[in-house]
């Protein structure tokens, strides 16, 4: 009798055992799994840091224009800092957990357009036009940010060899209204 419990006991806490290590293993596959699932999107830093790198390799004298409130000034210079010249457009992250179930994706031809469902996302709008053979050629956003104490538009563009276009307008409660313009042709 001794040995019919004792061999029942063991038994029980090897089926105990499997039955654990059983669900704890497919708990684990369970995220794998949602990561299969979890959609990514294009990687605009990734793109925009290939694009500086190759920029600070080839140091081109560009035609830059700035514009400020009625004030616009033209030089011929090179860039000596592209990571700032180009940090509005690295900070656009389309795989940010905050965007997850919040963007619309439509292919027009050899557009790719991101729409935000989330009126309060600070983007609307990112497109992306690919060449022929699929890699992206320019790349568009549209931000937006409302709250009662200001309201900010920006519209960003980088044509790939071409240039690129920074526009920024601001109203402050108190402050007023600000614009800015900033074009960077190669």
């Amino acid at each position: 009798m001794y040995w019919s419990i004792n061999r029942i006991t063991k038994m029980l806490i090897a089926v105990i055992s499997l039955t654990a290590m059983n669900v704890s293993c497919q708990q684990a596959s369970k995220p794998a799994a949602s990561d299969q699932l979890k959609q990514t999107y294009f990687d605009v830093p990734q793109f925009i840091q290939t694009e500086i790198d190759s920029l600070k390799k080839r140091n081109p004298v560009i035609q830059k224009t700035v514009f400020k409130d009625q004030e616009e000034e033209t030089k011929s210079m090179k860039i000596s800092d592209w990571d700032a010249e180009f940090a509005s457009f690295k900070n656009i992250d389309l795989n940010k957990p905050a965007y997850a179930g919040q963007i619309a994706v439509d292919t027009i031809d050899q557009v790719v357009q991101y729409h935000f469902l989330n009126p309060k996302s600070d983007l609307s709008c990112v497109r992306i036009q690919l060449d022929s053979l699929g890699n992206p050629m320019m790349l568009s956003i549209e931000k937006q940010v409302k709250n009662k104490l200001y309201q900010t538009s920006e519209f960003l563009v980088y044509e790939k060899g071409s240039f690129y276009l920074l526009e920024k307008n601001q109203d402050v409660q108190v402050m007023g209204e600000n614009y800015y313009k900033v074009q960077g042709n190669f």
